[in-house]
């Protein structure tokens, strides 16, 4: 099959897209308005792997070849170009097709504010109480990175998509006809318009579930918009009474929806009370005696180490960082470097020409690169004092993309979260 990247989005979503598709066998081109210079150096990791790449500008006959177009979330969709193609599709309505017809509870997740969290909330909460869900969308989380797991068998009980307004009504465009059936449908919060107006919007895809919950200033709004297309529509603010008190206001979306699923709210609340936050991000994976481990696989640029840095700034923190994309100025990353217990490096080109020129001109100590996560996780344990009273942390802040050793950002940190267990069941 000829398939036509339009628009390269330069987070995992873009780069899984195309490696999706090359390791299917397909003939895989990408255009896109803006220089190949601008996309970053994973562009030339993915033309050694097959793919064709066509920049600065959109050619008519790219159009025309392909069987298939995959808009980028960035792409408007009133392109005329667009309009000229066989197919198009965004990752998640082709994603969505493998969803007709299986028995899977799909949840939507949409809003001004609080999505990710929300979304990584209830997916976190389904899997403890011991079924399975997956999760994917606008956080990042790549629609054909959980695709590969489906086709490969790992076929979850629920999906946990999180959608952007316009995301969801390129979704709805592109379906049309074929929705996959929704079981719960969120607004976490409301849009407003620049005189603080509040606007119901939702974008249609979102409209097809057994169940809407938003926030009561816009019920009446998204039940005329909704007509008949939802079962039920009811407030946040009346669907998470039960809500302990002790979890902060923000989880109020998701035990609304855990509760539409039909799970007790003892249940629920114990669930949100063992998540320790968004995937990849600032995440805390493991706390012992005197360490917490923090995965932020998702600082995918020099100057993100800083932010999370600082929040430990009184702490001993032993660094994991280093990755791909030698075109990065790792200069922004240098106080945080500086202020490290110890840095272990991944591999990979912006580590060994870029980071560790760096380190070596500020006569900064590291051990490493290791290829493998296991490794990095082991150099960066093996620093932690024992009988220290003071809490230690690991923290894996790579400030670098993750392609060269890893799928993406999220491979990654699962990879760190697996090794930091690991290496403290062998201790």
């Amino acid at each position: 099959m000829n398939v036509l990247i339009f628009g390269y989005s330069q987070h995992a979503s873009g780069f899984d897209t195309i490696m999706y598709f090359l390791d299917r066998g397909d003939s895989v081109i990408l255009t896109d308005k803006r220089s190949k210079a601008s996309l970053g150096e994973s562009v030339d990791f993915l033309e050694s792997k097959g793919l064709i790449v066509h920049c600065s500008k959109i050619q008519e006959e790219d159009i025309t070849w392909a069987d298939l177009v995959i808009k980028s979330p960035t792409t408007k969709m009133d392109s005329h170009l667009i309009k000229m193609a066989k197919r198009v599709e965004n990752d998640v309505s082709y994603v969505a097709n493998f969803l007709q017809n299986r028995d899977i509870k799909v949840i939507c997740v949409t809003g001004a504010h609080n999505k990710t969290t929300t979304v990584c909330a209830i997916n976190h909460a389904i899997n403890s109480l011991g079924y399975t869900s997956h999760m994917l969308g606008n956080m990042g989380r790549s629609a054909f990175e959980e695709l590969r797991r489906w086709e490969n068998g790992e076929i979850p009980q629920y999906i946990v998509i999180e959608l952007s307004s316009w995301f969801a009504r390129d979704t709805y465009f592109f379906m049309k006809d074929h929705i996959p059936h929704i079981e719960v449908s969120v607004i976490t919060s409301v849009f407003r318009a620049k005189d603080d107006v509040p606007e119901p919007r939702t974008g249609e895809f979102n409209l097809h579930a057994n169940h809407i919950v938003c926030p009561q200033e816009v019920k009446d709004s998204i039940s005329k918009i909704a007509n008949k297309k939802a079962k039920n529509i009811s407030s946040i603010e009346s669907a998470s009474k039960g809500l302990t008190k002790s979890l902060p206001s923000k989880m109020a979306p998701s035990f609304a929806v855990l509760k539409k699923l039909g799970f007790p709210r003892g249940q629920i609340n114990k669930a949100l009370k063992s998540f320790k936050g968004i995937s990849s991000r600032s995440e805390l994976v493991l706390r012992t005696d005197n360490a917490m481990y923090i995965n932020d696989s998702s600082s995918i640029l020099p100057n993100a180490i800083n932010f999370v840095m600082e929040n430990f700034e009184n702490l001993p923190v032993n660094l994991i960082c280093g990755g791909s994309d030698s075109t990065l100025d790792p200069k922004p990353m240098l106080k945080s470097l500086k202020s490290a217990a110890s840095i272990s490096l991944l591999d990979g080109s912006f580590t060994q020409k870029k980071l560790i020129p760096l380190l070596e001109e500020n006569n900064i100590s590291f051990s490493g690169p290791y290829k493998k996560m296991e490794d990095a996780v082991h150099s960066a344990s093996s620093n932690l004092d024992k009988k220290s009273n003071i809490i230690q942390v690991v923290l894996l802040s790579p400030g670098a993309p993750a392609y060269e050793l890893f799928n993406n950002e999220y491979s990654r940190g699962e990879a760190f979260c697996q090794a930091a267990k690991s290496t403290n069941r062998s201790v």
